[in-house]
């Protein structure tokens, strides 16, 4: 309500928040994207050419970033695979009914992210495919056959806040690394994503790594 303040466990609880939401979300999508570049080599030399078309030696800023294009195409297709945040969770404010069934008020409501962005009927055969072109023609869904069949940072009022500074943090580590480094799959690799509040590696991403 107007006028009410925040107590000092709720201030820290919303700092909490926030540096989960916008550090250890970004960090896993960066993760599960060397996974990914390390074993599609082909897909590691489109995205130095598209750094060195537009963006070359010179300043990184915004506007170039923005420009590469391709590397959105990735980001979508590795948080379509392995969203970090595995699920969205919403409350019915008042009952509702869906397809004939009564949900009442006040139910807790959890939507399974990585179960849609693997459903085969809204995306294909090739859903478990690692295909960033499916993003060229349809920068939002790539071509998804539900509109809420995507949902990386949410949906609704509740949608991420952070999710345009995500791209763009994004975006900016990626550049930095793969113009430095190239980078393949460790054969000591053990694939086993788990769920803890976030997606992420059981076993750690084991790399090797090579100064360009």
């Amino acid at each position: 309500m107007e006028g009410e303040m925040l107590n000092a466990r709720e201030v820290v609880d919303e700092c909490k928040t926030f540096f989960f939401g916008g550090h250890e979300t970004t960090a896993l999508a960066l993760t599960w994207t060397l996974l990914l570049l390390a074993m599609h080599p082909d897909w590691q030399n489109q995205l130095r050419d598209e750094i060195t078309q537009e963006i070359g030696d010179g300043h990184i800023d915004f506007t170039n970033l923005a420009a590469l294009n391709k590397m959105g195409w990735v980001m979508n297709e590795v948080l379509r695979l392995y969203s970090p945040a595995p699920n969205a969770q919403r409350q019915a404010r008042e009952e509702i009914k869906v397809d004939g069934l009564v949900i009442p008020k006040g139910t807790n409501m959890w939507v399974d992210t990585v179960a849609m962005h693997h459903d085969p009927s809204i995306w294909g055969d090739d859903v478990n495919e690692f295909r960033p072109e499916r993003f060229k023609d349809d920068r939002l869904y790539g071509g998804c056959k539900h509109k809420m069949g995507f949902l990386p940072f949410g949906f609704g009022g509740r949608m991420c806040v952070g999710r345009n500074w995500t791209f763009m943090e994004y975006k900016l580590v990626l550049t930095l690394l793969l113009t430095s480094f190239s980078f393949s799959l460790s054969p000591t690799y053990r694939h086993s994503p788990f769920i803890l509040l976030s997606l992420r590696p059981r076993y750690g991403l084991p790399l090797m790594v090579q100064p360009l």
